[in-house]
C-alpha cells in the first residue's frame, strides 16, 4: 500500500512539474517567429523592388510601341518635340508634359534622351533607390537597356 501511495504522488510530482512552459521554452519560440518574420520582409522588400522595375520596362515598351504605331502612320517619321506629335504619349498616368519629362508613374519617372525624326531614346530612372535597383532605356528598334544602378545620373546603359 504504501508503494502505491509513493508511486501516484511521484507521478502527481512529475506531472506538475511538466504542466508549463519555462521561461527559455517560450523565448526561443518568440526568436524564431521573429526570425521568420524579418526574413519575410526582407523578402517582400525585394519582391517589390522586381516589380517596380517590371513595370517600368513593360511602360516603356508600351511608349515605345506609341512611337512606333506614331512612325508607321507618318510616312516612318517618329515624333518631333511638339505638342501635336506627342499627345499620343498624354494619357491619365503621364499628364502634364514638359517634353522633357514625359512623366512620372510610380516609381520611375520616364525622360525622352532624345527624339527625332529617325529615332528615339527613353529612359525610367528611379525616383527612389530604394524602391529599384537599376534605371532602364529603349532605343529606337533596340531592347531594353538596364544600367548598373539606379542613381539619377546613369549614362552608361547595357544589355542584359
Amino acid at each position: 500500500m504504501i508503494d502505491k501511495m509513493a508511486l501516484y504522488v511521484k507521478i502527481n510530482a512529475i506531472s506538475k512539474k511538466s504542466s508549463g512552459f519555462t521561461l527559455v521554452e517560450i523565448m526561443f519560440v518568440v526568436f524564431i517567429i521573429s526570425l521568420l518574420s524579418s526574413m519575410a520582409v526582407v523578402e517582400g522588400v525585394k519582391l517589390r523592388r522586381m516589380a517596380n522595375e517590371a513595370n517600368a520596362q513593360a511602360n516603356l515598351k508600351s511608349i515605345a510601341a506609341s512611337f512606333e504605331i506614331y512612325a508607321a502612320a507618318h510616312a516612318g517619321l517618329y515624333a518631333v518635340s511638339d505638342e501635336v506629335n506627342l499627345q499620343f504619349l498624354v494619357d491619365a498616368k503621364c499628364a502634364g508634359q514638359d517634353f522633357i519629362t514625359i512623366g512620372r508613374v510610380g516609381n520611375f519617372r520616364y525622360v525622352l534622351g532624345s527624339i527625332g525624326p529617325t529615332g528615339y531614346d527613353i529612359r525610367a530612372m528611379a525616383v527612389n533607390t530604394a524602391l529599384a535597383d537599376h534605371n532602364y532605356q529603349i532605343l529606337t528598334g533596340a531592347g531594353i537597356k538596364r544600367s548598373d544602378t539606379a542613381s539619377s545620373g546613369d549614362t552608361d546603359f547595357k544589355s542584359y
